[in-house]
């Protein structure tokens, strides 16, 4: 989406039931757009991992890593072995949904603290 050049804020809300419209003759995802900018608020700013607003739906690897208090090369293999799965962008950062975090956290809580 940033390769593009298009500008975030000119994109301000999509209708109900809208997927995807035209800017600039460009297609972009409302997904994109939640994730470009879910990514730019959570890495250009300092929040405590604990305490991460709830309209942040996507979360870059070293922040999902510290969401979820493991480091980030335990998070990869849990991806590979396909425990979690991340969202992948061409040529940028891996991006975890927060639902699926969240579902994994639950899931293993002892396995987590120890």
């Amino acid at each position: 989406m940033r390769r593009n050049y298009l500008d975030l804020e000119q994109i301000n809300n999509f209708p109900k039931g809208v997927r995807s419209v035209y800017v600039d003759g460009k297609r972009v995802k409302k997904e994109d757009v939640e994730i470009e900018r879910s990514f730019l608020e959570v890495s250009s700013s300092n929040y405590d991992v604990s305490n991460i607003p709830e309209h942040v739906n996507y979360l870059p690897r070293k922040q999902a890593a510290e969401y979820l208090g493991i480091s980030e090369s335990t998070l990869t293999r849990y991806h590979l072995k396909g425990k979690l799965k991340w969202i992948t962008r061409r040529n940028r950062t891996p991006i975890y949904k927060r639902e699926t975090l969240d579902n994994f956290k639950e899931n293993n809580k002892g396995k987590l603290l120890s």
